[in-house]
């Protein structure tokens, strides 16, 4: 088998303009290619470069640049060099964490600079699907997020990419990149987990499960008169026949 993994990084959600690109093609469990790239027209435009939401991060492309590590090319020339590298090495199958995304930000890229989309007829995977199924539905994996209070805004279990390589690393100090190929790498190592480990299926979708639901505890009152008489913590409560029915702890 021989896939591909990329990533994007944009300047915004609903406009996704990219300037940043990386990719790598795996054949046979090797890799074959890895490729990084900043979009010129992106990142020329000074006023649009600055509404990305990681802009900070423009002198480490600089330094990537200056490096080789990276090349800035216009994004009809990436597209083409993206194309030639998916013909030689006979692709047949594209990931990305979050692939939605990311698929949303090639059609948007591709009909904004009127060129040819080269992943448009190559089916696109969500490794965070692979994530779901494999890794962060284990008991082990919210016990760490427990242990490292590893939790999204609301309160759940992360599920992310950076948090998923921590787990299998043992590394929470593993800070994510935010950068195209670099993120790649990590993207590409937990799908070979699943491959490996897991016995995941190549070239299959598995279900995302982007709520990774933690039982939380919340503070609830009882008066009678206006007076308290008791206050304590719940994980669940129902009502039933008029009766409010709370339990305390997990």
């Amino acid at each position: 088998m021989s896939y591909l993994v990329f990533d994007t990084e944009t300047t915004s959600l609903d406009r996704p303009f990219c300037y940043d690109l990386g990719y790598k093609i795996i054949k046979d469990g090797e890799e074959v290619t890895r490729k990084h790239f900043v979009v010129e027209q992106v990142w020329h435009n000074l006023p649009l470069f600055e509404s990305a939401y990681y802009k900070e991060k423009r002198p480490l492309y600089i330094q990537l640049m200056r490096s080789k590590k990276a090349v800035m090319d216009k994004w009809g020339y990436i597209m083409r060099a993206m194309y030639r590298d998916i013909k030689q090495y006979e692709v047949t199958d594209a990931y990305a964490y979050n692939s939605a995304f990311d698929d949303k930000v090639f059609t948007f890229n591709c009909d904004w600079f009127k060129c040819n989309n080269p992943l448009e007829n190559i089916p696109i995977h969500d490794i965070w699907g692979y994530a779901s199924e494999f890794i962060t539905c284990a008991p082990e994996y919210k016990q760490f997020c427990e242990d490292n209070e590893l939790f999204t805004d609301s309160g759940n279990y992360s599920g992310s990419a950076e948090n998923v390589y921590r787990y299998l690393m043992n590394d929470t100090d593993f800070n994510e990149e935010h950068m195209g190929a670099y993120d790649v790498d990590i993207e590409t190592k937990i799908l070979q987990y699943c491959f490996t480990m897991c016995g995941a299926e190549e070239g299959t979708d598995y279900k995302v499960v982007k709520i990774l639901t933690r039982p939380q505890m919340k503070p609830y009152t009882i008066k009678i008169n206006g007076q308290v008489i008791h206050q304590g913590m719940y994980c669940k409560k129902y009502v039933r026949n008029d009766t409010y029915n709370f339990t305390e702890g997990f």
